[in-house]
């Protein structure tokens, strides 16, 4: 097992405030929590998190996923989860440290290592999920140790920060499960078609959405879509929309928005069946948002 007290000093070190603590490099921080956390909903971004203490379990749809120390927890696409920090406390925090994914430069380097390679990965990427759990290797947290030590001091950040994040790119892209994901990755891979697909809807989440826009967009038949879509990120198309609806009014009202208002900003014609999927979905209706 890899020797984690090094990295977990530095996080320690690092996390000052409860929550995510951002570094100079845009979207590298570590997050701490003190205690743990009832399920809670959330829309993820596409990161890369190394736990370095402490465990937590994702769902999505049908789909669970537990990551603990040393694991990491891989998202390449914005996807709604329910989450849950279950083993955490104020002498032992739950403590990770979290990377944006920059999806275009995966795919560059994606590219690089198959044209690099001379048993470059052809053939079919076998069922994959956009949420990937495994143990980091030695070479990677060698990679996310150096990344902390530079992404908290604002020149070395400057100076060397996009070279180590590359690093962890080709660590993972040529880790155990390294040929499928460059698969999953490449061109034409699953990945690409529906990352734009996703793009859309974030892109216009006050409209109603239908399904045969989003496979057009993706290029595939209505069933191919639906079907490479729920694969990929575990729930349906229009499970999705919903939940990227419901999670953009949270965030307006929790600025400050008035939840009427909101409603029809994400595309609903009804308030009172706004409230309800809110509801349905936080657990509480839009007046009790804090």
């Amino acid at each position: 097992m890899n020797d984690m007290s090094p990295l977990v000093s530095k996080m320690s070190h690092f996390a000052e405030n409860e929550g995510f603590n951002a570094s100079f490099l845009e979207g590298v921080g570590v997050y701490k929590s003190s205690v743990s956390l009832q399920v809670t909903c959330d829309l993820y971004q596409a990161f890369i998190c190394l736990v370095g203490q402490g465990e937590k379990i994702c769902s999505v749809g049908d789909a669970s996923f537990r990551y603990c120390t040393g694991d990491l927890f891989i998202n390449f696409l914005p996807l709604p989860v329910d989450s849950e920090i279950v083993s955490s406390s104020v002498d032992k925090p739950f403590l990770s440290i979290a990377l944006g994914i920059n999806l275009a430069k995966l795919a560059e380097i994606t590219l690089r290592i198959d044209q690099a390679s001379t048993s470059a990965g052809a053939g079919k990427c076998e069922p994959s999920s956009c949420v990937v759990v495994g143990k980091v290797e030695p070479d990677l947290l060698d990679a996310f140790d150096r990344l902390l030590k530079v992404a908290y001091c604002e020149m070395d950040a400057k100076m060397l920060g996009e070279s180590i994040i590359d690093e962890i790119y080709y660590r993972i892209l040529t880790s155990e499960q390294g040929d499928n994901l460059r698969r999953l990755l490449s061109q034409h891979g699953q990945i690409q078609p529906i990352s734009k697909v996703v793009n859309h809807i974030h892109s216009n989440i006050e409209r109603t959405i239908k399904i045969n826009e989003l496979s057009n967009i993706a290029n595939m038949s209505n069933t191919s879509f639906f079907n490479a879509f729920k694969g990929l990120m575990h729930v349906s198309p229009m499970q999705y929309i919903k939940a990227s609806k419901l999670q953009k009014a949270q965030s307006l009202i929790k600025q400050g928005e008035q939840a009427s208002s909101v409603s029809y900003r994400v595309g609903y014609n009804s308030f009172s069946q706004f409230s309800r999927e809110y509801k349905r979905l936080f657990g509480y209706p839009p007046s009790q948002t804090v």
